[in-house]
């Protein structure tokens, strides 16, 4: 086989993904070296930094264009990295005034008098995650930090047992696998240190935790979040408004819950979670969040209102006890790759950057001693264990598993977890990887082996292959499919009879199907519309055979989130 010739380029620190957590760590980090510097010029202990030369790569092909967020933000983090955010212009949709908790029933919504504490988000920033990263990368470029888009890491580079840094995709390859006339070898990067904050089940970062054994103490648990912007009647629009809510009966089933956020020009956020450890094989986020809207209350809302964005992603919920090792020789993990989120207080963003910031920090040390290493990445971790995100996520360190164990345990858990600091019951609880817990078909009752029928009206409630038009995916069809099946036989001799085919449910955009078969007489094959893909990894995770894994296509492909 060929050798391919491959371009390469040095860099003293590579960011992968444009993110929250990854900007505010190279906006930081230039900071730091400055500040650094200027100490050392009194300080005969300290010797100056040279600048580094830092790169962010980010696989959408503009910054921002795979950001998806519900998108209420604790301005915490962005307080201590830009003091004055405000003034320079943060893209703030509204301020949180009224912060709401709503059961919704059958009848319309119920306000809960006394909002639980993990709901309370007055002062908090209702943000287009979008537009805060764009926002974000300016600032960066301004401090010297080089940015490029379109640009998807493929593969970790790694000598011995140290990451060395990040190969580029290839681009211009046919479906066949054969290169076109405009094929492009990816070059690689090569990096003293490679920091990983790809968001959720980064490709990279799950190449990093299996390779290096970097696992948490818990399996990372899962679930969807369907987003949905819609431009409503200026009457109906209450600027300021933040609401959480949760479906009755639906809650009985699982921990399914609803936001919606004003934002500007009359929009709103809208979005419905999924938990993806359901016994069901039918579940589907997308669905759910459809139903939904058909609420009495949520129907007057969006009465005569226009659909603007679709969009899907998946929210690591493992916490504290999921967190895998934060850091490597020559590299660390920031961000949803390092399960930062805090499901308990549905809070992401500040976490993200707070990591990114205490990455930074970390790195300072590094290029100050010239030392890569474990040794001194290590102090990653020790900054993490001595600040406010940790003590977050300490007070959140068995939500997941309560949740996991069913609303009964869960009732009866939470008041004694609230009183005792975030422990309950017991302490260091356990929780199993969501596909697990799906039933195959023969193990439900009989009325439950088929899905349930729904009829979409196309005004309120849209199929998915409608609502990927308001995604602005675009993928090249000539080209290997993203989605990549280990043993698409499984599907149609094994999976078919066990489980239904769940991937044609749970993937919110209509990626998956099931259709004939003409080489097997009565049986259908996988048929995978990766141009449908919206890159909300549900696939990759939810799969009871574990045999669909997510790569990234091409770079600049993808799902386009304005606004969102």
């Amino acid at each position: 086989m060929t050798q391919i010739e491959r371009e390469s380029m040095e860099v003293d620190v590579l960011f992968v993904g444009a993110g929250p957590a990854t900007l505010a760590s190279a906006i930081h980090l230039m900071n730091q070296v400055e500040a650094w510097n200027q100490a050392a010029e009194s300080d005969p202990s300290k010797t100056a930094i040279e600048p580094p030369t830092v790169l962010v790569i980010e696989k959408s092909a503009e910054i921002g264009d795979h950001m998806l967020s519900g998108g209420v933000m604790n301005p915490k983090a962005i307080r201590e990295l830009i003091p004055d955010f405000e003034e320079q212009g943060f893209p703030t949709e509204h301020v949180c005034d009224y912060a709401g908790f709503w059961m919704f029933h059958p009848k319309g919504k119920l306000n809960i008098p006394v909002v639980p504490p993990n709901f309370q988000k007055k002062g908090y920033h209702v943000v287009s995650l979008n537009k805060v990263a764009k926002w974000m990368a300016e600032r960066a470029e301004a401090a010297g930090v080089e940015i490029y888009p379109g640009f998807a890491g493929d593969e970790l580079l790694v000598e011995g047992d140290r990451v060395i840094g990040v190969r580029i995709g290839d681009m211009g390859i046919d479906k066949e696998g054969k290169p076109k006339p405009t094929y492009q070898p990816g070059m690689d990067i090569l990096a003293k240190v490679t920091v990983l904050g790809e968001g959720v089940r980064g490709s990279l970062s799950k190449q990093a935790i299996e390779r290096f054994d970097l696992h948490g103490q818990n399996p990372q648990t899962y679930e969807t979040g369907i987003k949905e912007i819609w431009r409503i009647n200026p009457e109906k629009h209450k600027p300021g408004r933040v609401v959480h809510g949760l479906s009755f009966p639906k809650i009985l089933d699982g921990f399914h819950g609803m936001w919606l956020y004003d934002m500007q020009d009359n929009l709103i956020s809208y979005g419905f979670v999924t938990t993806l450890d359901s016994s069901n094989p039918h579940c589907d986020p997308h669905l759910e969040a459809q139903r939904f809207k058909t609420n009495p209350w949520m129907k007057w809302l969006l009465e005569d209102a226009e659909l603007v964005r679709y969009g899907a992603k998946t929210i690591p919920t493992g916490g504290l006890y999921a967190q895998p090792k934060l850091y490597h020789d020559g590299m660390m993990l920031v961000g949803d790759s390092a399960s930062m989120c805090n499901a308990q207080n549905l809070a992401g963003i500040h976490m993200a950057m707070k990591s990114g910031m205490m990455a930074a920090e970390t790195l300072v040390d590094a290029l100050a001693a010239q030392d890569f290493t474990s040794k001194i990445l290590g102090n990653y971790t020790e900054r993490y264990r001595k600040s406010w995100a940790y003590d977050e996520h300490y007070q959140a360190r068995n939500f997941a598993a309560s949740t996991e164990r069913g609303v009964g345990f869960f009732m009866l858990n939470e008041p004694i977890r609230m009183i005792t600091g975030g422990r309950g019951i017991q302490d260091e609880l356990t929780t199993d990887p969501g596909h697990t817990h799906m039933k195959k078909l023969s193990e439900l009752p009989p009325a439950k082996r088929k899905p349930e029928e729904f009829e979409f009206d196309g005004k309120l409630t849209f199929t998915k292959e409608h609502l990927v038009g308001f995604s602005g995916t675009a993928h090249e069809a000539d080209q290997p499919s993203h989605l990549v099946v280990a043993d698409t036989d499984l599907c149609r001799d094994v999976c078919t009879e066990e489980y239904g085919n769940p991937c044609e449910k749970f993937c919110p955009a209509a990626v998956y199907e099931m259709v004939d078969d003409p080489d097997h007489a009565g049986k259908k094959k996988l048929f995978i519309h990766h141009e449908n893909c919206v890159h909300c990894k549900t696939c990759d995770i939810a799969d009871p055979y574990q045999v669909i894994n997510w790569t990234p296509p091409e770079g600049g492909e993808g799902p386009d989130y304005t606004q969102m």
